[in-house]
């Protein structure tokens, strides 16, 4: 009996339906982490013909379908549009006229399991962030391939916590046809591998007593369990097409050395903050207030990397700290800094910020700075905002709990610009 892998998790599907299409003449074109926003597939350069091999995957991810369901499908679509065999192109980097392989068996097969495996991936991330409170760890193990590369089997039985930065590069699918998988461990487990270790990947197999074969199955050999990253081995590799240089670990293919779904809580992020920068008022303070209670900056602040929008200045608060840009951003640097100085805050606070930002009591302190107060419930808060750069552009400087006594002291001390909450 044939498997037929069933239908996949909703984070999964939406991992796959929210790519963008990007047409590329080679899989070095658009790599790495660039495949967390972009659906493509070498040489093929209509959007048309992208859209139509996307569509195919998409529904064969959604109703579990076989690969030959998928290429039974497909293939008379691609061979009616011309894009089958070997045929002539010109490389439009080089401007070399190739022979080149289009569509065939090998390629469906390629494009099938490449994306079934990295929509998996992105989608089980998911899943893994919002239960890391009762599992906090992962464990690296080996998939069902008959042979292995020997750095992954050195890897397996590798237990680190989720944000365990050694996940960002190692996570699973690791390269080209690898199996390699995560499970998700709770404290107790984790104690429980510690002290009995995890089943030996080139332990023996079993032998059938009646028969004198092979049973498939491994004897019970146990090897402790790795609780530090291991040990990590350097490769330099250049892309051939962009000229850039990566340092990758021996055993994670160049094109795979990125977790999809941690890129792609990025790429949203980075997506989000330039459609916020852009848009108008009303829209940019309410995709702000989203992003700021989502799963988005709850993720996002487990590992900062880079700027989420915080919120949005009425236009009278941005001419009068002269900023071209009316978005408020949140850096990394900033959050971390925020992590040492107020420890009490939480993730979920930061949900108040837009709200602060757009409708709170303003005090400017100089021609660069903007105080501003706001009372949640019970709770007055205070945010800072410098405007900075050649770009103009605003950033939050601290964030944090305040009391009437203190907005009283920077009254004082500063000019009020909006006397009352709005």
């Amino acid at each position: 009996m044939r498997f037929k892998p069933g239908p996949v998790s909703q984070d999964a599907l939406d991992y796959l339906r929210d790519k963008d299409l990007r047409v590329g003449f080679d899989h070095e074109d658009v790599w790495r982490e660039e495949h967390a926003h972009a659906f493509t597939v070498a040489k093929a350069m209509q959007i048309d013909l992208l859209d139509d091999i996307k569509a195919s995957v998409e529904t064969a991810l959604a109703e579990g379908r076989t690969y030959r369901e998928f290429a039974r499908e497909l293939t008379p679509i691609l061979q009616r549009k011309g894009w089958w065999g070997r045929v002539e192109q010109i490389d439009p980097v080089t401007g070399e006229r190739r022979e080149v392989q289009l569509g065939s068996p090998r390629r469906l097969k390629t494009i099938y399991r490449s994306n079934m495996r990295s929509a998996r991936a992105a989608g089980q991330w998911q899943r893994v962030q919002r239960h890391k409170d009762t599992h906090p760890y992962l464990l690296y193990l080996l998939g069902p391939s008959e042979q292995h590369r020997p750095q992954h089997v050195r890897w397996a039985g590798t237990m680190l916590p989720v944000d365990h930065p050694w996940w960002r590069e190692h996570y699973p699918p690791n390269g080209w046809g690898c199996k390699c998988h995560v499970r998700q461990v709770s404290r107790r487990e984790a104690e429980r591998l510690e002290r009995d270790g995890v089943q030996d990947p080139d332990a023996p197999q079993e032998i059938d007593g009646d028969t004198g074969l092979p049973t498939g199955r491994r004897q019970d050999r146990r090897l402790p369990v790795r609780t530090e990253p291991p040990e990590r081995d350097p490769r330099q590799y250049t892309n051939k097409r962009t000229g850039e240089a990566i340092t990758v670990d021996a055993g994670v293919d160049p094109a795979w050395s990125s977790n999809p779904g941690m890129d792609r809580v990025r790429v949203i992020r980075e997506h989000l903050t330039g459609r916020v920068a852009t848009a108008d008022a009303q829209l940019a303070h309410a995709a702000a207030e989203q992003v700021m209670a989502s799963d988005v900056m709850a993720q996002w602040a487990q590992a900062p990397r880079g700027e989420l929008p915080a919120g949005v200045l009425t236009r009278d608060l941005q001419d009068a700290l002269g900023s071209d840009s009316h978005l408020v951003r949140l850096s990394d640097a900033t959050l971390t800094k925020q992590g040492n100085s107020h420890p009490e805050l939480t993730a979920a606070d930061y949900a108040v910020l837009p709200d602060l930002v757009r409708r709170g009591i303003a005090i400017r302190q100089d021609g660069q700075r903007l105080v501003l107060f706001r009372k949640a419930g019970n709770a007055w808060w205070k945010a800072v905002v410098k405007v900075t750069g050649d770009q103009k552009r605003l950033y939050l400087v601290s964030f944090h709990r305040a009391d009437a006594r203190e907005l009283r002291r920077e009254r004082d001390r500063g000019t009020v610009l909006r006397s009352v909450e709005q």
